[in-house]
Order: C-alpha cells, then sequence, then structure tokens
C-alpha cells in the first residue's frame, strides 16, 4: 500500500496556486516543495526552450530526490501514518509551457517526453493535479514582478495547453479568478471527494 500522498497544484502565474499550496500544506500538515528550486536563476535567463526543458528535468530530479528522502525519513519515524506532499508546480508545467507553450513536442513528443520525465521523478505518480485556470490578462494583473514566462501570447498558449492537458489526463480544474475563500473551497471539496484530507 502507498504510504504517501502527492498533490500538485498548478497554473500560469497569477492564478493562485502558490496562495492555495500553502494554506493546504498547512491545512494537510504536509511538506511544500515548489519548482524550480535549483536552478531559478538559469532558467530565468534567456537560454533557448530546449535547455531551458533539460534544467526544469534537472531542478526536478533534485526536489524529487529530496521528496523521496522526506518520505523514507518520516515513514521511519512513523510507520503507520501517511506523508503528504503538496508540491507547488511539477511536470505538468513543463507540458503546458514548453512541450506545448514553446511548440518543444515537435522535437520531442509527448510519449517521449514522459518516458524522461517519469524517470527524473523515480516513478513517483501524483495522486492528485490540480490546475487553477485563469485568463492571462486577469493573471499578469495579479502580478508585481513578471518573468520571462509571463508575456500575454505564451500565457494564452500556456492557459489552452492546461486545458487540453487536464482532460487527457484527467487533472482537477478550478476556476481561479474567483476570491481566495471561494476557490479554497472548491480545492476542499475536491480533496474530500478523492479521499486525500486527513
Amino acid at each position: 500500500m502507498k504510504k504517501f500522498k502527492l498533490i500538485i497544484f498548478e497554473g500560469i502565474d497569477g492564478s493562485g496556486k502558490t496562495t492555495q499550496a500553502k494554506y493546504f500544506a498547512k491545512k494537510l500538515n504536509a511538506f511544500y516543495f515548489k519548482e524550480p528550486k535549483f536552478f531559478k536563476k538559469l532558467i530565468l535567463s534567456q537560454v533557448n526552450p530546449l535547455t531551458e526543458l533539460f534544467l526544469f528535468l534537472a531542478d526536478r530530479s533534485e526536489v524529487y530526490s529530496r521528496i523521496k528522502n522526506n518520505i523514507r525519513v518520516n515513514l521511519r519515524k512513523n510507520p503507520r501514518r501517511s506523508v503528504y506532499i503538496i508540491l507547488d508546480r511539477s511536470f505538468p508545467s513543463t507540458l503546458a509551457y514548453q512541450l506545448l507553450g514553446r511548440n518543444l513536442k515537435k522535437l520531442i513528443s509527448l510519449k517521449d517526453y514522459l518516458k524522461i520525465d517519469l524517470l527524473v521523478r523515480q516513478n513517483i505518480e501524483p495522486d492528485l493535479v490540480i490546475v487553477f485556470d485563469i485568463p492571462p490578462k486577469l493573471a499578469l494583473s495579479r502580478l508585481k514582478k513578471k518573468t520571462k514566462f509571463e508575456e500575454k501570447e505564451l500565457l494564452a498558449r500556456v492557459r489552452k495547453a492546461y486545458l487540453t492537458l487536464a482532460k487527457k489526463f484527467n487533472w482537477q480544474v478550478v476556476d481561479g479568478s474567483k476570491s481566495k475563500e471561494e476557490v479554497r473551497k472548491n480545492v476542499f471539496l475536491i480533496l474530500k471527494e478523492k479521499g486525500l484530507l486527513r
């Protein structure tokens, strides 16, 4: 029986995913991780899209190594209790931004990419992926600081990609344009429905 629960919060910047991820990490007494963490400065620099994709994979490898270590340590301490992990972005972001948003699928197929990514994630699959959907214009208006990823045209493609992927992989979609309280309530209902509340 699987002794850990991994929940990934996804969406374009400004969708409210980080606010909700941090809230539910506290609510579920879960470990909180965020991607990218280790190579963020390089990722945000002006590198070509393929380099960008491999930097995300390298970063993810480090994040998942730490996730696996946390699971191991905590199960040793309390083998009867499931370990909860909330991850703020992961492979769905790379699919939406790089493969579809930046059209890298012409260089690497979705199937081949997912094989590599699963290897990087050490075969760890999420129990739930929640995508916070929001119109790019509203998302941009919420952001104080913008990076190379916050271009309206790119975000429009990425939003469309997230919604396409959500249908394909049965991810949950939440309207991120609503108030924090309404969004929180909707996430709570999804977690309850999926049996992921402690």
